[in-house]
C-alpha cells in the first residue's frame, strides 16, 4: 500500500505545542454567523490558511459560554496546504444569530464518531458503529457468464440507509455496467477516437482504482481520498512503452474525496455524505466531452424500487415523468422497502453547468445522473483540474421541500465562520504574501522574484534567495506550488527548487507525483519531491500535481560540535501535505550543493533552479 498505514489525516495538525509556544488557555476564537437561515446540526469548516499550525497528535474542543452555561463540542483539524477547522454547529441556531466559541486543546482521549475500516478488497466508512458506505478498491468481477470487460474497481456499493437497508444496486440485468455510485464519462473523443468509459462492454475505456491517498477518522467526520485512472483501451500511439504494448493509455487522473459527517444516525433518521471528484487530463491530448444525455456522477438504486413504489422530486418540482433533461439544484430519489427511504442528491453551486442537467428514467427502476454533458460539447485540457462537488442526504421517510431546502442552504450558503487565532509567540513570519525584502536577500543584487496576490514566484535565472537571519534549531512551515512543465521535460527539469536548511541540507522540491513517476517509468528516488537530496527518499510519495499547493512542516535540530569536531548529526522531521515522510532522520553530511557543515547556524535558502515555482505562507519558530 503506497501510503502510511496509520495516517489519520483529519487529526494530524496541532496548534504548535500549546503551553510552550502559544501559552496556556484559548488557542483561537471562532465566531459563527448563521446568516439568513435556521441551522440544525450543521457541519461547518473554516480555512486556517495563514495561521501558524503544526503537525502532531492531540484533541481539540470548542467551548461555548452562553446564558450562564458552558458547553463543549469536538473540533477536527484537516491537514493540507489550506488546513481547515471542522466542527458541527450543534443544536438549532436561528437565522440572524451569532455564536462564539473558544478553541482549546484537551488532554482527554480522542473522540471518534466516524471510522474507516480497510480490508484488501474494500474500505467501509462506519458512523457510530453502523456501516454507511463501502468503497471497492479491488476488482469486482461481473456475474457469471458475463463479459470480463464488465469487471471494475473504484466505486461505492453498498450505500446503507440508517435502517441498514442497501440503497444501491450492482450489475442489474438491464445494465450490467451499473455499479452503485460511480462517475465515468460516456460520449467522449480522445485522439480522434470515440472513447466510452461508462459502457464497459464497448471495450473503449474503463476506470480503475490506483491507491488510497489517505483515510480519515475523527469526531466530526471520517472518510477517504482515493486516486483513480480513466483509461482508454484502444490507443496504441502512446509515447510510453507499456501503453504501446498493452493498448492502454491513462487519460484522466481522478481523486475522490468522500466524507461522512458525525451527524444524524438511526435515532434521527438521516446521514450526510459529501463527495468530491477532482479530475485532470494527464495525457498530452485533451479529452473532448461530446454532448450526450448521460455521463458523470451516477446512481443506480436498489432493485426493489420501481414505478409502483418509488419517486423522484427535483428542486424545481419535477418528477419521474417530466424531470429528465431539466436542471436542478437537488433531486430526491426515494422508495419503499421496509418503510420509505431515499437519497437527496445536491449539486454544488461551483460545479460546471450548475444548476446541472439530469438524466432521470421516466419508467422502470430508479437511476439518477448529474449530466453536464447535456449542455453541449466541452473539453478537459491537459493540466487543468475539473472539480465536481456533490452532497448526499440519506434519509428515512418521504422528503419534504423545506427539509430538502434546509440541507441545500447548509451546503450552498453555509454559515459564515471567522477565526482569530493566537500566533505562536516566537514565530517569525518570513513571508506574509506582501514583501520579501524584510527577511530575505539575494546577496549583492536585488531580489528578482515576483510578488503578487500573496505569492512569491521564482523568476528563472534571477538567482536564489536566503534569509538575512541565521537559524540553529527550529520549526518551519512553508507552502509551494510547482508549475506545469512540458511533457518533454524529465526528472530534475520538472518544477525544480529546494529548501536549503542552514544552506547545508536540501529538502527537494520537484514535480514527482505518482502519475509523473509512472509516466517516466521509474520509482521514487532520493532526488524527488520531499527527499533529503541524494541522501534519503521520502517514506511515502504524497506529491501533488503541478498547479496544486503543497506544504512542508519541518522540525530541525542542528548538528552538534565540540570545537570543529562533529559529535552529533543534524536531525530532521518532515511532514509533506500533513503526512510524515521523514521521522527523526539523521543527516550525516551536507547534501548536494550545500555548504560544508560547521558549528555556526545558517540561513534558510530557497533555490532558483530554472523553474517558476511559487511560495507562500512561510514562518519559522527558533527553538
Amino acid at each position: 500500500m503506497n501510503r502510511p498505514s496509520s495516517v489519520v489525516v483529519g487529526l494530524v495538525i496541532v496548534f504548535a505545542f500549546a503551553g510552550v509556544i502559544f501559552g496556556e488557555g484559548t488557542l483561537a476564537t471562532v465566531r459563527v454567523d448563521a446568516g439568513a437561515y435556521d441551522r440544525v446540526d450543521t457541519p461547518v469548516g473554516v480555512s486556517l490558511e495563514g495561521v501558524a499550525l503544526w503537525p502532531g497528535e492531540g484533541s481539540f474542543m470548542l467551548v461555548e459560554k452562553a446564558s450562564g452555561e458552558t458547553a463543549s463540542y469536538p473540533a477536527q483539524l484537516e491537514a493540507g496546504s489550506e488546513p481547515r477547522l471542522w466542527f458541527v454547529l450543534a443544536g438549532t441556531t436561528k437565522a440572524g444569530t451569532k455564536r462564539t466559541f473558544s478553541l482549546v486543546r484537551t488532554a482527554k482521549a480522542k473522540l471518534v464518531g466516524v471510522t474507516a475500516v480497510e480490508t484488501d478488497k474494500y474500505l467501509d466508512i462506519v458512523h457510530q458503529g453502523d456501516k454507511v458506505l463501502r468503497y471497492n478498491s479491488a476488482i469486482v468481477p461481473p456475474p457469471e457468464g458475463q463479459d470480463k470487460l464488465y469487471e471494475r474497481s473504484g466505486f461505492i456499493h453498498p450505500l446503507w440507509s440508517t435502517k441498514g437497508t442497501v440503497l444501491t444496486n450492482i450489475h442489474p440485468k438491464d445494465h450490467i455496467h451499473h455499479i452503485g455510485i460511480w462517475m465515468p464519462w460516456t460520449h467522449t473523443e480522445f485522439e480522434g477516437k470515440a472513447t466510452d468509459f461508462w459502457n464497459l462492454k464497448e471495450g473503449q475505456g474503463t476506470v480503475r482504482f490506483v491507491r488510497y491517498i489517505s483515510t480519515t477518522e475523527g469526531p466530526v467526520y471520517g472518510g477517504f481520498e482515493a486516486e483513480q485512472e480513466h483509461v482508454a483501451l484502444k490507443n496504441l500511439e502512446d509515447h510510453g512503452q507499456d501503453a504501446r504494448a498493452t493498448g492502454q493509455k491513462v487519460v484522466l487522473n481522478e481523486v475522490w474525496n468522500v466524507r461522512v459527517y458525525n451527524v444524524g444516525g438511526p435515532a434521527k433518521g438521516y446521514r450526510i455524505v459529501d463527495f468530491v471528484s477532482t479530475q485532470r487530463c494527464v495525457a498530452s491530448s485533451p479529452l473532448k466531452q461530446v454532448e450526450y444525455r448521460y455521463g458523470g456522477f451516477g446512481y443506480r438504486a436498489t432493485g426493489k424500487w420501481d414505478e409502483a413504489n418509488a419517486e423522484y422530486l427535483t428542486s424545481e418540482g419535477k418528477n419521474r415523468k417530466n424531470g429528465h433533461a431539466t436542471r436542478a439544484r437537488w433531486c430526491d430519489t426515494s422508495g419503499e422497502i421496509d418503510g420509505w427511504e431515499g437519497i437527496t442528491f445536491y449539486s454544488h453551486p461551483e460545479n460546471f453547468g450548475h444548476p446541472e442537467p439530469m438524466r432521470i428514467w421516466p419508467e422502470g427502476q430508479v437511476f439518477f445522473n448529474w449530466a453536464p454533458g447535456q449542455l453541449g460539447d466541452w473539453e478537459m485540457k491537459p493540466g487543468e483540474d475539473h472539480v465536481f462537488r456533490y452532497r448526499m442526504y440519506v434519509h428515512e421517510g418521504k422528503i419534504t421541500v423545506p427539509a430538502a431546502e434546509r440541507i441545500w442552504q447548509d451546503y450552498a450558503e453555509p454559515p459564515k465562520v471567522t477565526i482569530d487565532a493566537a500566533q505562536p509567540k516566537a514565530a517569525i513570519m518570513l513571508f506574509d504574501g506582501k514583501d520579501l525584502s524584510t527577511h530575505w536577500t539575494a546577496g549583492n543584487k536585488d531580489i528578482g522574484w515576483e510578488v503578487a496576490d500573496g505569492v512569491a514566484t521564482i523568476t528563472p535565472k534571477s538567482g536564489s534567495i536566503w534569509t538575512k537571519e541565521n537559524f540553529g534549531d527550529f520549526m518551519m512551515h512553508l507552502e509551494f506550488c510547482t508549475p506545469q512543465t512540458p511533457a518533454s521535460a524529465k526528472g530534475q527539469a520538472r518544477g525544480n527548487s529546494g529548501v536549503y536548511i542552514q544552506r547545508r541540507y536540501e529538502l527537494q522540491i520537484l514535480d514527482s507525483s505518482r502519475w509523473e513517476l509512472t509516466r517516466q517509468n521509474r520509482e521514487l528516488g532520493n532526488n524527488d519531491c520531499a527527499s533529503l537530496y541524494k541522501t534519503k527518499a521520502p517514506d511515502v510519495n504524497v506529491c501533488r500535481l503541478p498547479g496544486q499547493w503543497q506544504s512542508y512542516d519541518i522540525t530541525f535540530h542542528a548538528a552538534k560540535f565540540d570545537g570543529k569536531e562533529k559529535t552529533e548529526d543534524a536531525k530532521i522531521k518532515v511532514w509533506h501535505n500533513g503526512v510524515p515522510v521523514h521521522n527523526d532522520v539523521k543527516i550525516p553530511d551536507k547534501t548536494g550543493a550545500g555548504q560544508a557543515e560547521g558549528p555556526e547556524p545558517g540561513p534558510i535558502l530557497l533555490q532558483e533552479h530554472g523553474n517558476a515555482v511559487k511560495f507562500r505562507n512561510i514562518w519559522i519558530v527558533p527553538l
